[in-house]
Protein backbone atom coordinates (compact mmCIF):
# COMPACT_ATOMS: atom_id res chain seq x y z
CA UNK A 1 0.00 0.00 0.00
CA UNK A 2 1.64 3.17 -0.96
CA UNK A 3 0.08 6.90 -0.16
CA UNK A 4 1.15 10.25 -1.42
CA UNK A 5 0.58 12.98 0.83
CA UNK A 6 0.63 16.39 -0.73
CA UNK A 7 1.78 19.46 1.60
CA UNK A 8 3.75 16.57 3.83
CA UNK A 9 5.67 18.75 5.30
CA UNK A 10 2.73 21.22 7.04
CA UNK A 11 1.52 21.48 10.02
CA UNK A 12 -1.38 18.87 9.36
CA UNK A 13 0.22 16.83 6.72
CA UNK A 14 3.40 15.72 8.63
CA UNK A 15 1.04 14.29 11.38
CA UNK A 16 -0.89 12.36 7.93
CA UNK A 17 2.69 11.12 7.22
CA UNK A 18 3.50 10.03 10.42
CA UNK A 19 0.59 8.08 10.68
CA UNK A 20 1.27 6.46 7.86
CA UNK A 21 4.60 5.91 8.33
CA UNK A 22 3.84 3.93 11.47
CA UNK A 23 1.45 1.95 10.06
CA UNK A 24 3.22 -1.64 8.74
CA UNK A 25 0.55 -2.20 6.32
CA UNK A 26 2.26 0.93 4.26
CA UNK A 27 4.70 0.14 1.99
CA UNK A 28 5.87 3.78 1.15
CA UNK A 29 4.62 7.30 2.18
CA UNK A 30 5.44 10.39 -0.37
CA UNK A 31 5.75 13.38 1.72
CA UNK A 32 4.89 15.92 -1.35
CA UNK A 33 5.75 19.71 -0.89
CA UNK A 34 6.39 23.55 -2.36
CA UNK A 35 9.05 23.36 0.21
CA UNK A 36 11.25 20.85 -0.92
CA UNK A 37 14.06 21.11 1.75
CA UNK A 38 11.66 20.84 4.42
CA UNK A 39 10.14 17.62 2.75
CA UNK A 40 13.40 15.86 2.89
CA UNK A 41 14.54 17.00 5.57
CA UNK A 42 11.14 16.03 7.79
CA UNK A 43 11.32 12.21 5.29
CA UNK A 44 14.76 11.55 6.54
CA UNK A 45 13.86 12.41 10.11
CA UNK A 46 12.02 8.85 9.95
CA UNK A 47 15.48 7.33 9.25
CA UNK A 48 12.77 4.91 6.90
CA UNK A 49 13.50 3.88 3.64
CA UNK A 50 9.86 3.31 2.92
CA UNK A 51 9.10 7.53 3.91
CA UNK A 52 10.58 9.55 0.73
CA UNK A 53 10.38 13.37 0.54
CA UNK A 54 10.30 15.31 -2.48
CA UNK A 55 8.95 18.62 -4.07
CA UNK A 56 5.57 19.30 -5.57
CA UNK A 57 3.85 21.83 -7.15
CA UNK A 58 0.45 21.28 -6.84
CA UNK A 59 -1.08 23.68 -9.16
CA UNK A 60 0.80 21.91 -12.22
CA UNK A 61 -1.45 19.02 -12.77
CA UNK A 62 0.20 17.51 -15.41
CA UNK A 63 3.57 17.16 -13.41
CA UNK A 64 1.57 16.37 -9.97
CA UNK A 65 -0.22 13.53 -12.06
CA UNK A 66 3.12 12.09 -12.65
CA UNK A 67 4.60 12.10 -9.27
CA UNK A 68 1.30 10.33 -8.29
CA UNK A 69 0.42 8.01 -10.61
CA UNK A 70 1.94 4.91 -9.01
CA UNK A 71 0.77 5.71 -5.28
CA UNK A 72 -2.36 3.75 -4.32
CA UNK A 73 -4.13 7.10 -2.85
CA UNK A 74 -3.78 10.35 -2.70
CA UNK A 75 -3.91 13.02 -0.02
CA UNK A 76 -3.91 16.44 -0.48
CA UNK A 77 -2.99 18.30 2.73
CA UNK A 78 -2.39 21.64 0.97
CA UNK A 79 -4.15 24.80 1.36
CA UNK A 80 -7.63 24.21 -0.08
CA UNK A 81 -7.60 26.32 -2.96
CA UNK A 82 -5.17 23.59 -4.25
CA UNK A 83 -7.87 20.72 -4.03
CA UNK A 84 -9.20 21.07 -7.68
CA UNK A 85 -5.92 20.96 -9.12
CA UNK A 86 -4.38 17.73 -7.11
CA UNK A 87 -7.77 16.25 -7.91
CA UNK A 88 -7.73 16.96 -11.63
CA UNK A 89 -4.17 15.18 -11.44
CA UNK A 90 -5.66 12.15 -9.68
CA UNK A 91 -8.38 12.23 -12.17
CA UNK A 92 -5.39 12.37 -14.62
CA UNK A 93 -3.77 9.50 -12.72
CA UNK A 94 -6.92 7.56 -12.20
CA UNK A 95 -5.67 7.45 -8.13
CA UNK A 96 -8.30 7.81 -5.36
CA UNK A 97 -8.50 11.14 -3.77
CA UNK A 98 -8.80 12.66 -0.07
CA UNK A 99 -8.63 15.99 1.27
CA UNK A 100 -8.63 18.07 4.78
CA UNK A 101 -12.09 20.32 3.31
CA UNK A 102 -12.79 23.14 1.60
CA UNK A 103 -14.71 25.47 4.16
CA UNK A 104 -18.66 25.46 2.37
CA UNK A 105 -17.78 26.80 -1.08
CA UNK A 106 -14.71 24.71 -1.88
CA UNK A 107 -16.21 22.10 -1.51
CA UNK A 108 -19.43 22.72 -3.16
CA UNK A 109 -17.12 24.04 -6.14
CA UNK A 110 -14.87 20.52 -6.05
CA UNK A 111 -18.62 18.72 -6.25
CA UNK A 112 -19.95 20.69 -9.11
CA UNK A 113 -16.96 20.73 -11.40
CA UNK A 114 -15.83 17.53 -10.40
CA UNK A 115 -18.28 15.37 -9.22
CA UNK A 116 -19.08 13.91 -12.36
CA UNK A 117 -16.51 13.15 -13.44
CA UNK A 118 -14.82 11.06 -10.70
CA UNK A 119 -17.88 8.67 -10.29
CA UNK A 120 -18.04 8.12 -14.76
CA UNK A 121 -14.15 7.31 -13.78
CA UNK A 122 -14.81 4.67 -11.07
CA UNK A 123 -12.97 7.13 -8.74
CA UNK A 124 -13.45 7.54 -5.08
CA UNK A 125 -13.21 11.37 -3.67
CA UNK A 126 -13.62 11.83 0.14
CA UNK A 127 -13.33 15.84 0.71
CA UNK A 128 -13.51 16.89 3.92
CA UNK A 129 -11.50 13.96 6.38
CA UNK A 130 -9.65 15.76 9.28
CA UNK A 131 -11.23 16.80 12.39
CA UNK A 132 -13.87 19.36 12.07
CA UNK A 133 -14.78 18.83 8.76
CA UNK A 134 -14.54 14.75 8.77
CA UNK A 135 -14.65 12.81 12.25
CA UNK A 136 -18.01 15.69 12.76
CA UNK A 137 -19.18 13.84 9.54
CA UNK A 138 -18.54 10.61 10.80
CA UNK A 139 -20.45 11.24 14.17
CA UNK A 140 -23.32 12.53 12.67
CA UNK A 141 -23.17 9.25 10.51
CA UNK A 142 -23.00 7.27 13.46
CA UNK A 143 -26.45 9.09 15.04
CA UNK A 144 -27.72 9.01 11.37
CA UNK A 145 -27.31 5.15 11.06
CA UNK A 146 -29.48 4.32 14.24
CA UNK A 147 -32.78 7.03 14.07
CA UNK A 148 -35.76 6.46 12.03
CA UNK A 149 -35.66 10.21 11.63
CA UNK A 150 -33.29 13.18 11.15
CA UNK A 151 -34.47 16.83 12.53
CA UNK A 152 -30.96 18.20 12.72
CA UNK A 153 -27.44 18.24 12.92
CA UNK A 154 -25.47 21.06 14.84
CA UNK A 155 -21.83 21.00 15.24
CA UNK A 156 -20.59 23.05 17.85
CA UNK A 157 -16.62 24.08 18.47
CA UNK A 158 -14.54 25.23 20.87
CA UNK A 159 -11.18 25.34 22.06
CA UNK A 160 -8.69 27.14 24.80
CA UNK A 161 -5.06 28.01 24.48
CA UNK A 162 -2.32 26.45 26.86
CA UNK A 163 1.07 27.19 24.43
CA UNK A 164 3.87 28.75 26.94
CA UNK A 165 4.60 32.05 25.13
CA UNK A 166 7.98 32.49 27.65
CA UNK A 167 6.79 36.05 28.39
CA UNK A 168 6.43 37.11 24.58
CA UNK A 169 3.21 38.65 22.92
CA UNK A 170 2.86 37.20 19.93
CA UNK A 171 -0.25 36.21 17.55
CA UNK A 172 -0.73 33.28 15.37
CA UNK A 173 -3.76 31.37 13.60
CA UNK A 174 -4.55 28.20 15.88
CA UNK A 175 -4.89 26.34 12.41
CA UNK A 176 -4.14 27.20 8.39
CA UNK A 177 -3.89 30.92 9.23
CA UNK A 178 -5.45 31.94 5.17
CA UNK A 179 -8.61 29.27 5.83
CA UNK A 180 -8.53 30.74 9.52
CA UNK A 181 -8.97 34.41 8.30
CA UNK A 182 -11.09 33.98 5.83
CA UNK A 183 -13.65 32.79 8.51
CA UNK A 184 -14.06 35.96 9.45
CA UNK A 185 -14.97 37.76 6.29
CA UNK A 186 -17.20 34.97 4.18
CA UNK A 187 -20.93 34.45 5.75
CA UNK A 188 -22.34 31.44 6.99
CA UNK A 189 -24.04 29.43 5.09
CA UNK A 190 -26.53 27.42 6.60
CA UNK A 191 -28.75 24.93 5.89
CA UNK A 192 -32.49 26.06 7.77
CA UNK A 193 -36.00 24.96 7.18
CA UNK A 194 -34.66 22.77 4.52
CA UNK A 195 -33.04 24.95 2.54
CA UNK A 196 -29.82 26.87 2.31
CA UNK A 197 -29.53 30.26 3.72
CA UNK A 198 -26.88 32.90 3.86
CA UNK A 199 -26.47 34.25 7.55
CA UNK A 200 -24.83 37.15 9.03
CA UNK A 201 -20.98 36.95 10.21
CA UNK A 202 -20.86 36.45 13.97
CA UNK A 203 -24.58 35.76 14.41
CA UNK A 204 -26.47 33.22 16.24
CA UNK A 205 -24.63 33.80 19.88
CA UNK A 206 -25.43 31.38 22.00
CA UNK A 207 -23.68 29.88 25.52
CA UNK A 208 -22.27 26.44 25.51
CA UNK A 209 -20.79 24.01 28.01
CA UNK A 210 -17.94 21.95 26.33
CA UNK A 211 -15.53 20.03 28.86
CA UNK A 212 -13.25 21.43 31.29
CA UNK A 213 -10.72 23.02 30.95
CA UNK A 214 -12.78 24.74 27.82
CA UNK A 215 -16.16 25.13 29.70
CA UNK A 216 -19.02 27.67 29.01
CA UNK A 217 -17.93 29.45 26.22
CA UNK A 218 -20.09 32.13 23.38
CA UNK A 219 -20.48 30.01 19.76
CA UNK A 220 -21.36 32.16 16.78
CA UNK A 221 -22.35 30.84 13.46
CA UNK A 222 -19.73 30.80 11.08
CA UNK A 223 -18.87 29.34 7.73
CA UNK A 224 -17.92 25.81 7.50
CA UNK A 225 -17.37 22.56 5.00
CA UNK A 226 -19.91 20.23 7.22
CA UNK A 227 -22.72 22.39 5.18
CA UNK A 228 -21.56 21.02 1.83
CA UNK A 229 -22.34 17.56 2.41
CA UNK A 230 -24.03 16.60 5.25
CA UNK A 231 -27.54 17.87 4.33
CA UNK A 232 -27.71 15.98 0.68
CA UNK A 233 -26.80 12.82 3.03
CA UNK A 234 -29.34 13.00 5.22
CA UNK A 235 -32.27 14.11 2.87
CA UNK A 236 -33.44 10.99 2.89
CA UNK A 237 -34.10 11.18 6.77
CA UNK A 238 -36.19 14.37 6.40
CA UNK A 239 -33.43 16.39 7.51
CA UNK A 240 -34.66 20.32 8.27
CA UNK A 241 -31.44 22.32 9.69
CA UNK A 242 -27.86 21.96 9.61
CA UNK A 243 -25.82 24.31 11.44
CA UNK A 244 -22.32 24.69 12.79
CA UNK A 245 -21.05 26.96 15.05
CA UNK A 246 -17.81 28.48 16.84
CA UNK A 247 -15.99 29.80 20.30
CA UNK A 248 -12.88 31.36 18.63
CA UNK A 249 -9.78 31.28 21.12
CA UNK A 250 -11.01 34.45 23.32
CA UNK A 251 -7.84 36.04 22.80
CA UNK A 252 -7.80 35.56 19.44
CA UNK A 253 -11.45 36.30 17.88
CA UNK A 254 -11.54 39.22 20.71
CA UNK A 255 -8.58 41.24 20.78
CA UNK A 256 -6.59 41.01 16.97
CA UNK A 257 -8.04 38.66 14.64
CA UNK A 258 -11.05 40.13 13.93
CA UNK A 259 -9.56 44.11 13.95
CA UNK A 260 -6.88 42.49 11.42
CA UNK A 261 -9.99 41.35 9.26
CA UNK A 262 -11.84 44.57 9.47
CA UNK A 263 -8.69 45.91 8.36
CA UNK A 264 -8.89 44.05 5.28
CA UNK A 265 -5.95 41.40 5.93
CA UNK A 266 -8.01 38.38 5.57
CA UNK A 267 -8.63 39.44 1.30
CA UNK A 268 -6.44 37.88 -1.72
CA UNK A 269 -7.31 41.17 -3.58
CA UNK A 270 -4.87 42.33 -4.15
CA UNK A 271 -3.58 46.20 -3.55
CA UNK A 272 -0.77 48.42 -4.59
CA UNK A 273 1.85 49.83 -2.12
CA UNK A 274 4.13 51.90 -3.61
CA UNK A 275 3.86 50.92 -7.10
CA UNK A 276 3.50 46.69 -6.19
CA UNK A 277 0.75 44.61 -5.88
CA UNK A 278 0.32 42.49 -2.92
CA UNK A 279 -1.90 39.82 -1.53
CA UNK A 280 -3.25 41.06 2.29
CA UNK A 281 -3.70 38.41 3.33
CA UNK A 282 -0.17 37.12 1.69
CA UNK A 283 2.04 39.66 3.66
CA UNK A 284 -0.24 38.81 7.02
CA UNK A 285 1.12 35.24 6.70
CA UNK A 286 4.58 36.36 6.06
CA UNK A 287 4.70 39.18 8.51
CA UNK A 288 3.33 36.07 11.40
CA UNK A 289 5.52 33.87 10.20
CA UNK A 290 8.99 36.39 10.59
CA UNK A 291 7.49 37.45 13.87
CA UNK A 292 7.25 33.94 15.17
CA UNK A 293 10.97 33.10 14.07
CA UNK A 294 11.81 36.24 15.48
CA UNK A 295 10.46 35.72 18.50
CA UNK A 296 10.55 31.83 19.35
CA UNK A 297 13.31 30.60 16.77
CA UNK A 298 13.26 28.83 13.83
CA UNK A 299 10.65 26.41 14.65
CA UNK A 300 8.54 28.94 16.45
CA UNK A 301 6.22 28.16 19.62
CA UNK A 302 4.90 24.74 20.80
CA UNK A 303 1.57 25.44 20.19
CA UNK A 304 -0.35 23.90 22.87
CA UNK A 305 -4.09 23.76 23.67
CA UNK A 306 -7.18 21.44 24.24
CA UNK A 307 -10.00 21.49 21.75
CA UNK A 308 -13.54 20.32 21.68
CA UNK A 309 -15.55 19.27 18.94
CA UNK A 310 -19.60 18.40 19.24
CA UNK A 311 -22.14 16.71 16.73
CA UNK A 312 -25.50 16.79 18.40
CA UNK A 313 -28.32 14.88 16.05
CA UNK A 314 -32.04 15.01 17.36
CA UNK A 315 -34.80 13.38 15.35
CA UNK A 316 -36.54 10.16 16.35
CA UNK A 317 -35.71 6.69 17.32
CA UNK A 318 -38.16 3.87 17.38
CA UNK A 319 -40.85 6.35 18.18
CA UNK A 320 -39.27 7.94 20.25
CA UNK A 321 -37.62 12.07 20.32
CA UNK A 322 -33.97 11.04 20.42
CA UNK A 323 -30.15 13.09 20.34
CA UNK A 324 -26.97 11.76 19.99
CA UNK A 325 -24.43 13.84 21.49
CA UNK A 326 -20.58 13.02 20.59
CA UNK A 327 -17.65 14.97 21.37
CA UNK A 328 -14.20 14.83 20.05
CA UNK A 329 -11.59 15.61 22.40
CA UNK A 330 -7.86 16.89 21.32
CA UNK A 331 -5.76 16.59 23.97
CA UNK A 332 -2.22 17.84 23.90
CA UNK A 333 0.92 14.92 24.57
CA UNK A 334 4.48 14.93 25.17
CA UNK A 335 4.71 13.75 21.25
CA UNK A 336 2.18 15.75 20.00
CA UNK A 337 1.62 19.00 21.74
CA UNK A 338 -0.19 20.64 19.20
CA UNK A 339 -3.74 18.03 19.04
CA UNK A 340 -5.82 20.09 17.20
CA UNK A 341 -3.08 19.68 14.00
CA UNK A 342 -3.01 16.21 14.76
CA UNK A 343 -6.69 15.14 15.16
CA UNK A 344 -6.56 17.25 11.39
CA UNK A 345 -4.11 14.99 9.92
CA UNK A 346 -4.76 11.61 11.43
CA UNK A 347 -8.28 10.80 10.04
CA UNK A 348 -7.14 11.13 6.04
CA UNK A 349 -4.67 8.62 6.84
CA UNK A 350 -7.16 6.18 8.23
CA UNK A 351 -9.29 6.74 5.41
CA UNK A 352 -6.92 6.52 2.77
CA UNK A 353 -6.03 2.94 4.17
CA UNK A 354 -9.94 1.99 4.20
CA UNK A 355 -9.89 2.88 0.47
CA UNK A 356 -6.56 1.05 -0.31
CA UNK A 357 -8.25 -2.04 1.83
CA UNK A 358 -11.21 -1.80 -0.70
CA UNK A 359 -13.82 -0.81 2.27
CA UNK A 360 -14.53 2.42 0.66
CA UNK A 361 -15.39 1.56 -3.19
CA UNK A 362 -17.89 4.22 -3.81
CA UNK A 363 -17.19 6.70 -6.85
CA UNK A 364 -18.10 10.49 -7.12
CA UNK A 365 -17.03 13.59 -4.96
CA UNK A 366 -18.72 12.64 -1.83
CA UNK A 367 -18.66 13.46 2.88
CA UNK A 368 -17.08 11.25 5.14
CA UNK A 369 -20.82 11.07 6.30
CA UNK A 370 -21.39 8.65 3.08
CA UNK A 371 -18.82 6.00 3.49
CA UNK A 372 -16.94 6.15 6.47
CA UNK A 373 -18.05 3.23 8.53
CA UNK A 374 -18.40 5.03 12.37
CA UNK A 375 -17.63 1.69 14.22
CA UNK A 376 -14.48 0.59 12.63
CA UNK A 377 -13.35 4.36 12.26
CA UNK A 378 -14.03 5.42 16.02
CA UNK A 379 -11.58 2.02 16.93
CA UNK A 380 -9.30 3.38 14.76
CA UNK A 381 -9.33 6.93 16.58
CA UNK A 382 -8.77 5.69 19.71
CA UNK A 383 -6.12 2.53 19.21
CA UNK A 384 -4.38 6.68 17.77
CA UNK A 385 -5.65 8.45 21.52
CA UNK A 386 -8.49 10.52 19.62
CA UNK A 387 -11.58 9.90 22.61
CA UNK A 388 -14.82 10.06 20.88
CA UNK A 389 -17.45 10.30 23.30
CA UNK A 390 -21.25 9.28 23.10
CA UNK A 391 -24.45 10.22 24.87
CA UNK A 392 -27.74 9.37 23.73
CA UNK A 393 -30.75 11.02 25.03
CA UNK A 394 -34.34 9.89 25.00
CA UNK A 395 -36.89 12.59 25.48
CA UNK A 396 -40.15 11.86 27.72
CA UNK A 397 -43.50 12.53 25.45
CA UNK A 398 -45.29 14.91 27.61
Amino acid sequence: MKIAVIGGAGTQGCYTVRDLAENPNVTEVLCADWNEEKAKKYATSFNDPRVKGTFVDAYNIDETSDLIKDYDVVINTAQYWTNIHVMKACLKAMRPYIDLGGLYWGGKKQQEELGEAFEKAGLTAVIGMGISVGITNVCARYAYLRMDKVDSVRFEFAAVDQTDLKGQDAWWAPFALRTFMEEYVKPPVHFINGKYTTLPLFSGEEDVVFPEPIGRRTIVNCVHAELTTVPQAFKDKGIKNVTFKIGFYPWIIEERSKFLATLGFASNEPIKVQGVEVSPLEVLAAVTEKQLKDKFGEDGPVFSGMTCVRTRVEGEEKGKKTAYILDIIALPTKDRPDPEAYATGVPSAIVAEMIAKGMIKKPGVIGPEEVVDPDYFFAECAKREIPISITKKEYIKQ
